[in-house]
């Protein structure tokens, strides 16, 4: 892994957790709850996705989740089942396109999306036992997965594609190796450098 790539994982990582916080705190706090969990794993797989095209390497998106639960601890009230979940959707991503490399994406973007979503429902009701999911148990497990999971899988199987499409696009416009490479890690840095500012001064707030 090089220092490019460092930098890489800090600035998706960075992305993902300012959406956390600053789109997923909004949602929260005006009670839309049930939207949020697949409008915010749309943005995380659109996020991770890009972040694999620059860092095509196994583990790398688990870094990404793991550094965006960080950003998003440093940033918002704490809540253990917000951390999870982000963690388990950047695990699921990591798991399916390591094994599989990619192919046919569609498949694998609604195949991630939905073991990081069925993975998180289990855990909730069946091992942490919180009150909220294990009071209504199977019923919660099945709504949350079919009905939130299923619209974040269908979204990512179209979204995954053409945000893995895009950015190879541009990574391969004739902008020059040299002056690209001379450009390229010093706005890398300066964006992730903002990014972790930023969490931690609003977390002093």
């Amino acid at each position: 892994m090089t220092r490019q790539h460092l930098l890489d994982i800090l600035l998706f990582s960075g992305l993902w957790g300012l959406s956390e916080a600053l789109l997923g705190g909004w949602m929260y706090a005006r009670g839309l709850n049930t939207a949020a969990g697949p409008v915010l794993a749309i943005i995380a797989f659109a996020i991770l996705t890009a972040g694999r095209v620059a860092v095509p390497l196994p583990g790398s998106s688990a870094a990404i989740g793991a550094l965006a639960m960080l950003y998003k601890f440093l940033n918002e009230p704490f809540f253990a089942c917000h951390l999870l979940a982000i963690f388990l959707l950047g695990a699921s991503y990591d798991l399916f396109f390591s094994i599989f490399r990619g192919r046919r994406p569609y498949l694998l973007a609604a195949a991630a999306t939905y073991a990081g979503f069925a993975a998180f429902a289990v855990l909730m009701t069946y091992v942490f036992r919180y009150e909220f999911w294990a009071a209504e148990g199977l019923g919660k497990v099945q709504a949350y997965v079919g009905v939130s999971g299923s619209a974040a899988a269908v979204a990512n199987a179209l979204v995954v594609p053409l945000t893995a499409h895009l950015c190879r696009r541009i990574r391969r416009l004739p902008q020059g190796g040299a002056a690209r490479a001379a450009w390229l890690s010093p706005a890398t840095f300066a964006g992730a450098s903002a990014l972790w500012i930023l969490a931690v001064v609003r977390g002093q707030f």
